[in-house]
């Protein structure tokens, strides 16, 4: 009945290790089926493990080869079920076997110290290797504990995904050599000696050490890229909505002048026929100087400069703001209309928003000044403020409402942009007013 008990442990051990390598695995490197098809899947692999590796261990009790055979199962398993390239599937099958036998190899070289009670370690490792309670002491210990350690860190395995080729490779390699070393000192415990113990446990920390941290700056480092290039691709996203929307504006425009034009031109044939009709002629009259009369648009000579100013132009209309535009362009601008949109109508609408929350509407001004000289391009705009928008430490201040976090994000876009022409932008602050001067280069 004992015996039975001691097998039925061993069974179960191998067993749970196997759902942890097949579990831990797939969720590493993204699993393709459902969760149901999945549980049943890896429940199946699990069984067939603990079959495999029972047959093998009957022929001898450690072997490396045994370890190898492992891994290619656990790897062959996942290989089909999950998502990812072939280092992805790799990578995963490594980390998950590396961490498990750096438990059991700690968890045994502790027993060991404390169930040896002597210099002769050969003792320690007869007792957990063994049938017997220390060996149960020890399958209940190194289990459960592996089980916490994939739970508490389950939260992290999406973050393998977003790792690139290059720090998949080399947290694979990393892993691999680690492995070996490790299996190496291991091999040393089993000549008995305590020197040779206390050696492989402090290099065995000190890999796992190694790989806990490439694998966190890798991650790091990845999902670092990864914000910065979707963040990149939503600006660009954004400056191309701009450029189209201000080159629909633009085109709306020159209909509304010319469709004014011709009705101008309707009225002023309509009031030579009505020479007779001195009522009907003095109402034409007041059509032509009053109703239709031509706006003030900005005539730059750059169709999307045109278009963003007169666009604001009428948002500070309706907002009751004094706004005041010089362009002074002596020669063609070689930035893309997107670019332009992006640092120009970022600018204007900060400056907008700024002189909205300005209560009293005569303070409210912005004045657009845009120029070139040599082989750069100045975009300056200036607004007047309710209060100084910059800390003590001269950095802008900055708050968890929506609207100040899409100033930010007009902000480095502007920054973004200007960098992309070897530019630069500042921000200042001067008799209540905010000012915004972007230089850019010119460069054909």
């Amino acid at each position: 009945m004992v015996e039975f008990i001691y097998q039925f442990f061993e069974l179960f051990a191998t067993f749970i290790e196997g759902v942890l390598a097949i579990f831990v695995s797939t969720s590493l490197a993204g699993r393709k089926l459902s969760i149901k098809q999945n549980i049943l899947y890896g429940l199946s692999m699990s069984i067939i493990y603990t079959i495999l590796i029972t047959l093998l261990n009957k022929w001898q009790v450690f072997s490396f080869t045994t370890i190898a055979i492992a891994i290619a199962f656990t790897f062959v398993a996942i290989y089909f079920t999950t998502k990812g390239s072939f280092w992805y599937k790799a990578c995963a099958a490594m980390l998950t076997w590396f961490f498990i036998h750096a438990s059991d190899y700690i968890v045994s070289y502790t027993l060991i110290m404390l169930f040896g009670k002597s210099a002769d370690v050969s003792i320690g490792i007869q007792l957990i290797l063994n049938p017997g309670t220390n060996r149960l002491v020890y399958i209940l210990v190194n289990k459960s504990l592996q089980i916490a350690l994939f739970l508490a860190f389950s939260k992290f395995y999406i973050k393998l995904k977003l790792l690139n080729k290059k720090s998949i490779i080399l947290l694979f390699s990393v892993t691999t050599l680690s492995y070996i070393v490790m299996s190496i000192l291991t091999n040393l415990i089993l000549t008995g000696s305590l020197l040779a113990l206390q050696i492989a446990v402090i290099f065995s920390l000190f890999f796992i050490l190694i790989t806990i941290s490439i694998s966190i700056i890798s991650i790091t480092i990845s999902t670092k890229y990864q914000n910065e290039k979707s963040e990149k691709e939503l600006m660009s996203m954004a400056n191309m909505m701009l450029e189209k929307n201000y080159i629909q504006m633009k085109e709306s425009q020159d209909i509304i002048r010319k469709q004014v034009h011709d009705f101008k031109n309707h009225i002023r044939t309509l009031n030579g026929m009505l020479e007779d009709n001195s009522n009907a002629k003095e109402y034409t009259k007041e059509l032509l100087s009053a109703s239709y009369q031509q706006a003030q648009y900005c005539h730059s000579g750059n169709d999307i400069i045109d278009s963003i100013i007169n666009c604001k132009m009428n948002e500070a209309a309706e907002n009751n703001i004094e706004f005041i535009h010089k362009i002074h362009l002596n020669s063609q601008l070689y930035i893309s209309f997107a670019d332009i949109c992006a640092i120009l109508a970022n600018q204007i609408d900060n400056a907008i928003e700024a002189c909205v929350k300005i209560p009293n509407d005569k303070e409210r001004f912005v004045k657009v000044e845009i120029w070139n000289k040599e082989s750069f391009v100045f975009f300056k705009v200036t607004n007047t403020v309710f209060q100084n928008p910059f800390d003590n430490s001269h950095n802008l201040k900055t708050t968890k409402d929506n609207s100040d976090y899409m100033h930010g994000f007009g902000i480095k876009n502007i920054q973004e942009t200007a960098s992309k022409y070897g530019g630069t932008l500042k921000n200042d602050y001067s008799n209540n007013c905010f000012i915004s001067l972007v230089m850019v280069s010119n460069n054909e």
